[in-house]
């Protein structure tokens, strides 16, 4: 009986590692398909997103399309980002510490308004928290520091949201959008909003990039499940043989 035993538990070893294998596939070919279908909705937004259009119906509209010309982003694509950080709420604070419509940290509005000197004349001394909530200003730092990344990325809308949100060395270091979920969920929220403020729908690649996602993150839970019952066969299997020579 003894012995019958240890046959089952060594054919569920090998059926174990038969689904490793097979689930590691799985995963490989969800992320490829994933990233594939998000490639495509990446693209159609980055040839579109670069032209520069009004935005209209949108809080702060006047101030949006002022800078979107002055600095030559598409007013849209700040509408998005304003939409996506604030809600539209000018006196809106992060727990990153960062301010107002277009959530800007206190150090990154020093180094851009020395470069565009948006506050100049408006007051004496160093930018406060009301510079930081006053809406005008917050759009015109904002939009400058995007346009300034749009511009070191090449044109590439989508790297550019990912460095707003997770800086410019984040996307440099890993070749692209960052691996952060923060990250990767913002860059999606705020195409999707830049489709809502036009009337139109989120190309139908998007819903299988989400599907795909979906099956990879659901096929590591099994791969991390596997990893646990082998590691607890492998323990039941040693004190069977009472040695690491059991197959």
């Amino acid at each position: 009986m003894r012995r019958i035993g240890r046959h089952r538990l060594l054919a569920v070893w090998y059926v174990l590692l038969v689904m490793l294998v097979i689930d590691a596939g799985i995963i490989a070919i969800a992320r490829y398909m994933a990233e594939g279908y998000r490639q495509a909705v990446f693209d159609d937004f980055n040839s579109s997103a670069n032209k520069w259009r009004e935005i209209e119906k949108v809080p702060y509209a006047d101030f949006i399309n002022h800078y979107g010309k002055v600095y030559q982003l598409n007013p849209q694509v700040t509408a998005a980002v304003i939409q996506a950080e604030s809600s539209f709420q000018p006196r809106a604070v992060s727990r990153a510490g960062a301010y107002g419509l277009m959530q800007v940290i206190p150090d990154t509005w020093r180094q851009v308004n020395k470069r565009v000197n948006i506050c100049k004349g408006r007051h004496a001394g160093e930018c406060t928290t009301e510079c930081y909530f006053n809406p005008e200003l917050n759009i015109g730092i904002g939009t400058a520091y995007l346009s300034e990344m749009v511009q070191r990325f090449k044109g590439n809308m989508i790297l550019a949201l990912a460095a707003y949100n997770a800086g410019p060395g984040a996307v440099e270091r890993y070749g692209g959008v960052p691996p952060y979920q923060e990250t990767q969920e913002y860059v999606e929220r705020i195409i999707g909003y830049w489709y809502q403020n036009q009337n139109k729908l989120v190309p139908v690649y998007a819903v299988p990039a989400r599907r795909w996602e979906e099956v990879y993150r659901a096929a590591w839970w099994i791969f991390a499940g596997i990893i646990v019952g082998l590691i607890t066969l492998v323990r039941q299997m040693n004190r069977l043989h009472r040695s690491w020579r059991w197959r």
